[in-house]
C-alpha cells in the first residue's frame, strides 16, 4: 500500500512527517503502517510524529523505531462510538495540538540561538 502512495518521494520532500493509527503500542514497529512510515522517514532524515486513538503499553519502544513523538487523538475519556463518530474532528484537534508544540520548540530553539 505504501509503495502505491509514492511514499518515499513524498517523504523526501517533507520537512515533518505525521502519521496515525488506532493504537500506538509495542506492536507498532512490527508491521503497522506508522512503524513502516517512521522507518522510511528516518532513511530521509525526517522527524516523525504519530497520532493514536490510544497509547498502549510499551508505546515508548517506538522512539527507537523512528517515531520521535506521539500523542493520543482523544484529549479526554470518550466512548468508542463517539471517537469513531468524531474521528475527523478529533484528529484535526490532535494535529493542531501537536503542531503547536512544534512551534513552541521552534521558538525556544530561536531564543537559544539568539542568546
Amino acid at each position: 500500500m505504501l509503495d502505491n502512495a509514492d511514499l518515499d518521494s513524498r517523504l523526501a520532500a517533507a520537512d515533518l512527517v505525521i502519521t496515525a493509527e488506532g493504537a500506538i503500542d509495542a506492536q507498532t514497529p512490527h508491521g503497522k503502517i506508522p512503524g513502516e512510515v517512521a522507518r522510511r522517514a528516518k532513511l530521509h532524515g525526517k522527524p516523525v510524529i504519530a497520532l493514536a486513538g490510544t497509547v498502549g503499553a510499551d508505546a515508548c519502544r517506538n522512539y527507537t523505531a523512528g517515531i520521535d513523538a506521539y500523542t493520543s487523538i482523544v484529549a479526554a475519556p470518550i466512548t468508542l462510538t463517539d471517537a469513531i463518530t468524531h474521528a475527523a474532528a478529533l484528529t484535526t484537534d490532535a494535529t493542531e495540538r501537536a503542531l503547536r508544540l512544534v512551534l513552541v520548540g521552534a521558538t525556544l530553539a530561536n531564543t537559544v540561538r539568539s542568546l
